[in-house]
């Protein structure tokens, strides 16, 4: 139902911040777990982290990646945009390193 919806249930910046620290949480955690299977209740437990720290229940979230996700031009958007800022954040961090 979501993904016939006309507007995104979260604008398009939020979702880009979203995915940004999910993109961040997903590498720690196979690092962590050396890319084995992760128990699902971390991936609920910091999933749920996540939404809270942006002010978005899991549910919306779901129906915004499910929105996105029917959208590939949008979806491709908001991935580009998140990789684009991982890598100035690791820019940033490695000149501050020196």
């Amino acid at each position: 139902m979501a993904a016939c919806a006309k507007k995104a249930p979260v604008a398009e910046d939020k979702m880009v911040d979203l995915m940004t620290d999910i993109m961040l949480f997903e590498a720690a955690q196979a690092i962590s777990y050396n890319y084995g299977n992760l128990p699902e209740t971390t991936w609920k437990r910091d999933y749920q982290f996540i939404c809270n720290k942006h002010n978005v229940s899991k549910e919306t979230f779901e129906s915004a990646l499910t929105y996105y996700q029917s959208h590939p031009d949008r979806y491709s958007r908001v991935m580009e945009k998140s990789i684009t800022r991982l890598q100035k954040q690791q820019l940033k961090r490695q000149s501050e390193a020196k």
